[in-house]
């Protein structure tokens, strides 16, 4: 199981009457793997949808229903308001929210919000026309002026028939966000830039040079990156794992393609650059030096492909911000030898390149797997092993190493 017991928080999830409480369950589900403690509320009508049976199955805990039960002496309504580091309400109906605006106090659920001082994160889920009625979007308007955070519903088909704004958000991207709201913000207003994933480098319209790289690193560090607050953006070849919604995406292909849009991105003309650069992407080294206009045929002659050297996308952002030493640039070295041989190379391209830290690892090692082992190398001269572990508790050491340069 993956997760930081340093990160455990204690989460209110509130349910109301819509069709999407279902997705409570696996929402709950993610919380509770990641070390969190859980405990659901639920509305009378939430119980129309889902059992709170279901809901203590997954989480371990007794669901608070109404006033009179569903509490213990210890915890009751009023006391998990102030238990809770964070509230979330998934789904939320359009009434709920009225009434939260409203101040009303007629459930456990909208007392515990009405009586906490934690932050909430409130997850709409209706028909699209009411989710657009001009009074719906004044009630979330009104509340996010207060304080109180929103995670937008994503445009769909509706269980009523209707299609539109207004379907619940997936349960990774509330996950996320609950995540987000309970982590110490020490990257709230910087600027992380980081790449990931292999590139593609076409021989003909079917076939390309490509590498291993699943992207899975990139991807971990661009989840830890938001969850501690950063604006992240991620410009990366094909991926197996997805990044956050609020998580700006580049696609590219090629290494020129990625050299392009990373410098665009570091160094904006007339713009506000980056705070941090980490590029974790498996560039390509080398291209085709011609790419065929048509699929090349079996019964064709075809005895060699000759290759060009691709722009080496580090060394090119080490000298540009060589004198000014901003962005912060971190990079990867991926080698298949000796730790000696890795150490050796780490600490040269840390020179070569003009980065502040690279990190280190072996191909066996990281491709396409879960888990990863590196070495941090840094220009004071400190080393630091992580032995193998998730790709998230590694991000986590990175972006620590980070902080302290």
């Amino acid at each position: 199981m993956d997760y930081d017991l340093s990160e455990k928080r204690k989460v209110v999830l509130g349910i109301t009457g819509s069709i999407a409480a279902y997705k409570a369950v696996e929402v709950a589900r993610q919380l509770v793997s990641y070390g969190h403690e859980v405990r659901c509320v639920m509305t009378d009508s939430a119980q129309k949808f889902i059992t709170p049976l279901t809901m203590q199955s997954v989480t371990g805990n007794k669901v608070v229903s109404d006033f009179w039960e569903g509490g213990s002496a210890e915890i009751g309504h009023i006391e998990i308001a102030s238990w809770a580091d964070v509230v979330v309400v998934a789904p939320a109906t359009a009434d709920f929210v009225a009434k939260l605006n409203a101040g009303f106090a007629e459930s456990p659920l909208l007392v515990i919000c009405l009586a906490t001082k934690a932050p909430i994160l409130i997850a709409p889920a209706m028909n699209c026309n009411m989710y657009t009625n001009v009074k719906t979007q004044e009630n979330i308007q009104a509340l996010r002026s207060r304080g109180v955070f929103f995670i937008d519903p994503e445009e769909g088909e509706l269980a009523c028939g209707s299609s539109g704004v207004g379907r619940l958000a997936d349960p990774q991207e509330i996950f996320y966000a609950t995540r987000r709201l309970i982590s110490r913000a020490d990257f709230k207003g910087k600027r992380v830039l980081i790449t990931a994933g292999p590139t593609r480098e076409p021989i003909d319209p079917v076939r390309y040079i490509s590498n291993r790289s699943s992207g899975k690193m990139g991807v971990a560090l661009a989840r830890e990156a938001y969850r501690r607050g950063a604006e992240v953006t991620v410009i990366h070849g094909p991926l197996k794992s997805e990044l956050p919604r609020s998580v700006k995406s580049v696609e590219i292909v090629t290494a020129q393609e990625m050299y392009e849009q990373v410098l665009a991105h570091a160094f904006p003309a007339g713009g506000i650059g980056v705070d941090v650069v980490i590029m974790a992407a498996a560039v390509a080294d080398f291209r085709p030096k011609e790419t065929a206009p048509n699929k090349i045929k079996k019964s064709g002659v075809l005895k060699s492909i000759e290759l060009v050297k691709n722009l080496d996308i580090l060394l090119a952002l080490g000298e540009k911000r060589a004198k000014t030493r901003n962005p912060l640039l971190i990079g990867f070295a991926v080698e298949t030898g000796e730790i000696e041989d890795l150490i050796n190379e780490a600490r040269a391209k840390l020179e070569r390149k003009h980065c502040d830290l690279i990190v280190g690892n072996f191909a066996q090692d990281a491709f396409d797997l879960e888990t990863d082992r590196v070495w941090l190398v840094d220009r004071s001269g400190k080393q630091e092993e992580v032995s193998t572990t998730h790709k998230s508790r590694i991000a986590t050491k990175i972006l620590d190493r980070v902080l302290k340069l």
